[in-house]
This record gives structure tokens, sequence and C-alpha cells, in this order.
């Protein structure tokens, strides 16, 4: 007779895939010096969310464990997390969440131009970063900020090093206790990264957003839509070399996660803007949109992002599932359907690259004859 895994037996071999999947990357990072920073810049908001939705996992089934493993920097940890969420944070408007876009713009341009005092320099003056990965676009400077989600006087440099040395201590603390035991030796995608793959360039964010995208979108969307390429292009490049066998399911779990709230994040922004977009934007962005997979994506299905963001299952579908079978019988228990499970487990990684790399296109204003 085969005993049925519980709820917390699921949720405890979630969070240590997860945290293997983040101690081997830390380990990297040690060893990485300077190549270390964007790959740093790209992961931290998933790093806070793997690490607060952990704890909190674990003060529910393991509650001295979770005591011993507390930390200071909570809050700025738990901003971070929510930041995933893009436009489907339950606490902001999508208003709220474009005026913080607009927010960061702002601040990076007063802190950045009209600083030399010699008046013809002044258009060489630049506001905005852009990092690259193999030519792929994986953050730039107003995607940090908003993805660190730290007030405005903390995106100063004198600042903020300091307060992102300090949280990545305790990053770094909590998956060296949780990992601890736990076998997550072995090589990270850092570990392929070498200093030519990352490029970096300055310019006029004014100047960069007038060139991608719609241009009928406002300047604070376009930065929003930027903050959604980094995202996917994070997860289809930059963590493509992560070994498949050992980070399959905290993989397969980002990818989800974050396409689920793209997706979402985009469907409210094509209500809102897309009736005046020019037709050719208008069509790449239901190309995305309109993919049967991003509408399975999309489902609800009983709180099945829930379960994987927040690592406990219901009691609903405990009968359901499994430690030997993908994601532990949770895409079984979540899409009754035979061919959906399949099609959403074996078709995601697609899915991202060809999300990933519409928007990649259109962020260039380089519209792809497909979506024409």
């Amino acid at each position: 007779m085969t005993t049925r895994p519980s709820g917390n037996d699921i949720a405890l071999r979630l969070i240590a895939q997860d945290v293997m999947f983040l101690r081997r990357f830390f380990r990297t990072v040690a060893t990485s010096q300077d190549r270390a920073v964007v790959p740093i810049f790209c992961l931290y908001n998933y790093m806070c969310l793997i690490i607060h939705e952990s704890h909190k996992a674990l003060r529910r089934i393991e509650p001295d464990l979770a005591a011993a493993l507390a930390y200071d920097h909570a809050p700025a940890i738990e901003r971070a997390r929510n930041s995933v969420k893009l436009f489907d944070d339950k606490a902001r408007t999508p208003a709220e969440v474009s005026a913080e876009f607009r927010r960061i713009i702002e601040q990076h341009r007063h802190e950045h131009l009209n600083n030399t005092w010699l008046p013809l320099a002044r258009p060489l003056e630049t506001d905005l970063a852009l990092w690259r990965f193999r030519g792929r676009l994986v953050s730039t400077s107003h995607t940090v900020s908003f993805f660190l989600a730290l007030p405005p006087e903390s995106l100063k440099p004198e600042v903020l090093g300091p307060v992102l040395h300090d949280v990545a201590v305790e990053q770094g603390r909590y998956m060296s206790a949780v990992a601890d035991g736990l076998p997550w030796e072995g090589p990270s995608f850092l570990d392929t990264v070498i200093e030519a793959d990352l490029t970096a360039r300055d310019v006029r964010a004014k100047k960069h957003y007038r060139g991608s995208f719609d241009p009928s979108l406002p300047e604070e969307v376009k930065a929003s839509l930027t903050a959604m390429t980094c995202a996917l292009n994070t997860l289809d490049v930059l963590l493509a070399e992560e070994p498949k066998q050992t980070s399959r399911v905290s993989l397969w779990k980002l990818r989800y996660i974050t396409l689920h709230h793209v997706l979402s994040s985009l469907t409210k922004l094509d209500e809102h803007y897309g009736a005046g977009m020019r037709p050719p934007d208008r069509s790449l962005l239901r190309e995305i949109l309109d993919a049967p997979m991003t509408n399975l994506i999309l489902q609800a299905h009983g709180g099945f992002r829930n379960t994987l963001v927040h690592y406990v299952p219901p009691r609903a579908v405990h009968e359901q599932l499994s430690l030997h079978q993908p994601l532990y019988g949770l895409l079984d228990a979540y899409f009754p359907e035979e061919e959906d499970a399949g099609f959403l487990n074996e078709g995601l990684a697609g899915h991202t690259s060809r999300a990933a790399g519409l928007l990649d296109a259109w962020s260039e204003s380089c519209i792809p004859s497909s979506a024409v």
C-alpha cells in the first residue's frame, strides 16, 4: 500500500528545490565578482519571493525551524517579493503601478541630468542604463529600481550599496541555513557566464522610450513593458544554461509565475491602451494574448499559481499528489484534462521564449512579419 504524501511533504519538497537552486547561485556569486552584479539584479525579486514565501510556509509547518531562520530585513524583502506581480498587485491599482514607474523615471532624471556646469555637454548626459546578456535586454536601471522596490532615497549609489549588501548577507545566511543537509551542491547557470556575455549602455530615457513599443503609449507604460521584457529574457536566455535536472522544478515554477503575471499585466494594458495602438503593434500584442498557452496559464484552476507561490497545497488536492510525478502531481490535480496538463508541462518553456522574443522585438520597434 502506497502512502500518499501530505500537503506539508509537498511544501517541504518544493521549498527544498527552490532553496537548492538559490544556494547553488549564491555559491557562484561568492567567486564571480563583477560578472554577478547584473544576474543578481535579474534574480533579486525571485530570491525575495522564495525567501519570504518559504519562511511564511515554514512558520506554519515547521515553526521551530522558522523561528531559527528569522531575519531582520523582512519589509524590504516582502516589498521586492511583491514586485513580481507587476500589475497584479492587489495592494495597488494598475494606475498606481504606472505611477510608480513614472516616479522612478523622474527620480532618475533628477539624479542624473543637468549635473554638468558646461551647457554644451548636457546633451551627453544619460539617465538610463541598459544591460544585455548575449545581446538580449535583461535589465535596466528603471527595471532594477522597480524590482528592488526601495524608496527613492535608497536609490542613490552611496545608499543603495550598503542596503543591498545588508539584505544580501541575510539572504545568503537564510539560504545556507535552510540548505544545510540538503544535496544542493552542483553547477549554477552563473558558472557559464563570462564577462563578454554582459554589455552595458547608458542612454537618455526619453529618447530610448520614444523609439520603443507603440508611440501612443505613455513613457511609464513603456518602462513597465521593458520590465516585463527583461523578466522574460532573464528566464529565456540568462537561465537557459541552468542544469535542467537539478533545477527543473524551480525553473518551471519561475516561468509559470512570471508568465502568469506578465500575461495578466499585458491583458490589462491592452484593455486600457489597445484601441489607440497602431495595427501592427496591437496585432503583436494580440498574438501573445490569443495563444492557447496564454489562455491556459491565465486560468485560475483552483489556485495553482497560489500553490506554486505559497508552497502549501490545499487539502482538497492532497489525494492526487505524488512525489514521483512532474511537479509532484500538482499539474494533474489542478488540470484534470490530461492534454492540458501535458501541454502546459511541455510547452511552458517554448511559450516563454516566444513571448520574450515578441516583446523584445517590439521593444526595439521591430515588428515581426508574423504579427503584421
